[in-house]
């Protein structure tokens, strides 16, 4: 596969990163990791040729951030990105002048290929699509014996990698103001972690395992973790010290197969699944039945449409539009801040991460992190890969209760859960 040459085009944020420049900071980095867990340790020289040869196909990742009068803007990079071995926390900030001005870094540790994203690039669906493909182009570079000439031919995973179509502003549709407001929330509280960065626990699980304990309560997987989740914090948190506000877990969504577009770019909502858990004995079966009803009554096109037209149509306005950037940076700022203080919690669930058959025998799995805040100090999200599930935990404050609880139930439920921290496999808890 030939490098091709970059053409100089630049575009707009889209409308979801406009807010992440304003924000990021060594405290607030707004970068997420995925990792591809490969079968065999990664050669560092072979993964930098597969990173080079990848880049040029994917017009959200080639790009560095500049500023105008009125609004930032992206434009290529012809600069070159160094792979780099993993040696510090995950998810910290990226400093461009340490990346050669790429928004991303990608780290190689023993098997593992790390990639790291600002959030001003693309989310997670987007960010998925490009590891894949290096990670291909590396297994082609790895095993040139094991494809014909027209697979070595091929870049793989990188079909629609030079859509940057502003989903938002593409499926904007004007309609009646309707607010988003959430109510403030409950917020953890914990000892920050001595050594800095970030604690990583992973529970890994049998998909098919999850799906039959999932069976038990009508479930999706996505609302059996949610409500093991924010049980998780009633039974840690608010059952021993009383909670005035309640517990919100912000679920982010991808709206791609919702309005049938294959953006590169940000294209993602959410929605809030919002818990008053008192102090009081509250059965897990009652918030499962509240997060299914509240996921039936807010998972749908028609809702997602009014977010639209609420986020979208401020981009849109004439006043908007011609505030300065520096005051406009003031008022993001001020939404973001607002924002945080309605969420406990944020819960990713990427899904099923599928890898073209091809390079099916050279991956184990993947993992997914997320970077935390102030108001948020402990995330939570999952994917899957083949018939594993790895469902992570980020924090920043010294203890991992949470983790611990949401472990406990899936074993006490009879799902086998092996736990991963650091990169290694520690203990594995069999139902007790």
């Amino acid at each position: 596969m030939k490098k091709r040459a970059a053409p100089t085009r630049w575009h707009k944020l889209d409308n979801t990163a406009n807010i992440f420049p304003v924000v990021a900071s060594r405290r607030y980095s707004n970068v997420f990791r995925l990792t591809a867990v490969m079968r065999e340790a990664v050669d560092p020289a072979l993964l930098q040729q597969a990173l080079e040869q990848t880049l040029p196909y994917f017009a959200a990742f080639n790009v560095r951030l500049r500023h105008g009068l009125f609004w930032n803007y992206l434009e290529t990079n012809r600069a070159t990105p160094q792979v780099l071995p993993e040696q510090d926390a995950p998810c910290r900030y990226i400093d461009p002048v340490e990346t050669g001005r790429f928004l991303f870094r990608v780290l190689y540790y023993g098997s593992r290929v790390h990639l790291e994203t600002f959030h001003v690039l693309t989310d997670g669906t987007g960010a998925m699509q490009f590891l894949k493909a290096v990670c291909y182009r590396y297994c082609q570079l790895a095993h040139p014996d094991a494809f014909t000439p027209e697979q070595l031919a091929t870049p793989y995973g990188t079909e629609t990698a030079g859509e940057v179509q502003d989903g938002y502003l593409k499926h904007y549709i004007p309609a009646k103001s309707k607010t988003f407001r959430e109510p403030g929330a409950y917020h953890l509280r914990g000892e920050h972690r001595i050594a800095g960065g970030l604690g990583v626990a992973t529970a890994l699980m049998p998909v098919d395992a999850l799906k039959a304990e999932c069976r038990r309560f009508g479930a999706t997987v996505g609302e059996y973790l949610t409500a093991a989740i924010a049980y998780g914090v009633y039974e840690e948190y608010t059952a021993c010290n009383g909670a005035k506000r309640p517990v919100s877990i912000f679920v982010p969504v991808n709206l791609r197969p919702i309005f049938g577009t294959e953006t590169s770019l940000n294209f993602f909502s959410n929605l809030t699944i919002i818990l008053p858990l008192a102090r009081r004995a509250v059965p897990f079966e009652d918030v499962m039945e509240a997060v299914k009803r509240q996921f039936a009554e807010k998972l749908t096109r028609e809702e997602f449409e009014q977010k639209l037209a609420f986020t979208a149509g401020s981009e849109k306005n004439l006043i908007t539009r011609i505030i300065p950037l520096p005051l406009k940076n003031g008022i993001l700022r001020i939404v973001y801040e607002h924002s945080n203080n309605g969420s406990t919690l944020v819960f990713s669930n990427l899904g099923p991460v599928r890898v073209e058959e091809p390079f099916r025998r050279y991956f184990e799995g993947f993992r997914f992190l997320l970077s935390t805040t102030p108001r948020e100090p402990v995330k939570a999200t999952a994917c899957a890969c083949g018939n594993t599930l790895a469902l992570t935990f980020t924090t920043e404050v010294e203890d991992n209760r949470l983790a611990r609880s949401v472990v406990r139930r899936l074993a006490k439920a009879g799902v086998p859960v092996t736990l991963e921290t650091g990169g290694d496999t520690d203990e594995t808890l069999q139902g007790v």
